[in-house]
């Protein structure tokens, strides 16, 4: 049961909501309010619902209530009270409303409040594909991405607020619609890349060595995950290749070490590779359905044939892991694209099922 105190001032609310409290329960009200400001502030919100929420209007909804106090004053079961009895049934009703008005505010208030306040956890929506499969999305700005096997790109709902951010792990192909006021953000685990509009492909597989970006039309600049104050500029045909876990410098051929002082992954600065009667860029040849590799390890040529065909490859000898290969395919079959490596490698290979086993 609620203490005297506070009993007696919902007592004096539920009165004042269906208008029977007199001069004098009024003026109990307003020096109770007074007194205790907490006591104000959980009335204003049952003061808004009564005064805003039912459609009808005050003298409809003051006549309901007084009709209804008559039924039950002139019930059977009921025996009248005279005016003490009225006030009496008049005081569980103005009660019982104001705790009814009550729920339904903090009820209606949170449903607002879900759709009008920013959440501290921001709804995110994700876009996935399987090993074997692609996808091309429309983001809510009209730039378009295309997503390669095995692939996440995860943008917020908020996507066109002040700057349009996504989470990519795996490899997309940007068409990005540019907007200076609005930049364009790539986050991977390795590097971040802010776009203005252009044109791009980044590979940024989470369980493989290397992370790159390669820029096609535009410009982009790159900073590193692990030392945000080195950026790198891009220009048209430029690939960036970072080495994720280490701090050795690409330098054309040659790798050396990067400055001690600097905590830079490696990094190596290259040029797109254009095959032979191709205008497209070998980086981005899978966007065209088109399985290449240039100048690639088996190893990752492997990593490649895994997500492509959604099979597993097995090499059973480390030497073959380092050895090169280059090629394009198109529209060619798993056994196509393995023979034609073991012709122009050293080594045999099996398909069992979904599984490649390549051995010396």
């Amino acid at each position: 049961m609620l203490p005297m105190r506070e009993d007696q001032f919902w007592s004096l609310v539920s009165l004042k909501l269906s208008g029977e409290a007199s001069a004098d329960e009024l003026a109990t009200l307003d020096r109770m309010l007074e007194e205790q400001p907490e006591l104000a502030a959980q009335l204003e919100p049952i003061g808004e619902w009564w005064a805003h929420a039912a459609p009808t209007g005050s003298r409809l909804k003051k006549g309901a209530l007084h009709r209804h106090i008559q039924r039950l004053n002139q019930s059977e079961h009921l025996p009248s009270r005279g005016h003490r009895g009225r006030r009496f049934f008049l005081l569980l009703i103005g009660i019982a409303a104001s705790l009814a008005g009550f729920a339904f505010f903090i009820y209606h208030y949170q449903s607002i409040s879900k759709k009008s306040a920013p959440s501290a956890a921001v709804a995110q929506n994700t876009v996935s594909t399987k090993p074997g499969s692609k996808s091309k999305i429309q983001l809510p700005d009209g730039s378009q991405v295309w997503l390669n096997a095995d692939s996440r790109l995860v943008y917020s709902e908020s996507f066109n607020g002040q700057a349009r951010e996504v989470q990519l792990c795996g490899e997309a192909y940007f068409d990005v619609v540019k907007d200076h006021r609005h930049p364009f953000i790539i986050h991977t685990n390795t590097i971040d890349v802010l776009v203005l509009g252009t044109t791009l492909n980044v590979r940024s597989y989470s369980n493989e060595k290397i992370t790159e970006a390669a820029l096609i039309h535009g410009s982009v600049e790159v900073s590193l995950r692990s030392d945000p104050a080195k950026k790198i500029l891009l220009k048209p045909n430029d690939k960036l290749v970072v080495q994720n876990g280490s701090n050795l410098l690409l330098a054309g051929s040659k790798t050396v070490r990067s400055h001690p002082d600097t905590t830079a992954r490696v990094l190596g600065l290259r040029k797109v590779h254009f095959p032979a009667r191709d205008s497209t860029a070998v980086e981005v040849l899978w966007v065209k359905n088109k399985l290449a590799f240039d100048q690639e390890s088996l190893e990752a040529v492997a990593s490649k044939i895994e997500r492509w065909f959604n099979v597993k490859v097995n090499i059973t000898h480390e030497a073959l892991k380092q050895t090169e290969y280059s090629g394009v395919f198109e529209d060619e079959t798993l056994p196509q694209v393995m023979e034609a490596l073991r012709l122009t490698g050293n080594f045999r290979y099996s398909i069992r099922k979904r599984e490649v086993t390549i051995r010396p």
